[in-house]
């Protein structure tokens, strides 16, 4: 669904991705495993279109998406859940919700009742969100800011959806309760792109997995094998 060839990008002065070249197969979990800092975030935010890359392809579905606004390429069913969620504080769990429904429901007429079936699936996997959402999201805490930036993003209906750090700031109970999510959804069938730095998670979740270090792809095979391969045990599984 995804393939990304030799991609460079960067802010300033040197690449902080160096010709990276990852593929994410439909209904699979692919995860990018590097520290703080590895280009992980500025991979996905190539792909996404938040940033332009220097060179390189990026194709979703098989067309090239590479040089496309933000807001196309996520109207092509490829939804991004960033780096430090992003809420609409101020707003409450609802209203942010339903923004992540904006792009594919009509801006005119009954636009609560229309994403109503799809706000029903994300309380029922998000329990808790149903009970708070009246409550404004900035209220909440970092768990449950996360459970809402990952509801947000589902409310668009991906083809693929991208997940960039989502345990940074959670306490560890916290953590384990945000990867069961990511597991149940990735059984049920979800296309999903996970970047993390907490390798044992992020492996635990995927198919597949990319180490990167420095902006380049260092190994990659299967989550399972890597999670044993004694050069990643050293360095990321303690």
């Amino acid at each position: 669904m995804l393939k990304v060839e030799n991609l460079r990008a960067g802010y300033s002065g040197d690449d902080a991705v160096r010709g990276i070249s990852i593929e994410v197969a439909e209904r699979s979990c692919v995860a990018l495993v590097g520290a703080n800092g590895a280009g992980k975030s500025t991979l996905v935010k190539s792909v996404c279109g938040l940033l332009t890359p220097r060179g390189g392809k990026v194709l979703f579905g098989g067309e090239e998406i590479m040089g496309l606004p933000a807001s196309q390429v996520a109207r092509r069913g490829l939804s991004l859940c960033p780096e430090g969620r992003r809420l609409f504080a101020p707003l409450s769990v609802e209203e942010n919700l339903l923004l992540g429904a904006y792009p594919r429901l009509p801006s005119f007429g009954p636009f609560r009742r229309a994403a109503s079936g799809d706000l029903q699936r994300i309380y029922e996997m998000f329990p808790r969100l149903g009970e708070r959402r009246s409550q404004q999201a900035g209220s909440l805490s970092g768990g449950e800011q996360q459970m809402l930036a990952i509801g947000r993003l589902l409310m668009a209906r991906p083809r693929l959806m991208i997940l960039d750090e989502p345990s940074m700031g959670l306490a560890p109970m916290l953590v384990k309760e945000v990867f069961l999510a990511i597991s149940s959804l990735r059984a049920s069938g979800m296309t999903i792109l996970l970047s993390e730095q907490f390798a044992k998670s992020a492996l635990a979740v995927s198919d597949r997995a990319y180490i990167i270090e420095q902006g380049r792809v260092v190994l990659e095979g299967s989550s399972a094998a890597l999670a044993k391969d004694p050069a990643v045990m050293a360095a990321y599984l303690g």
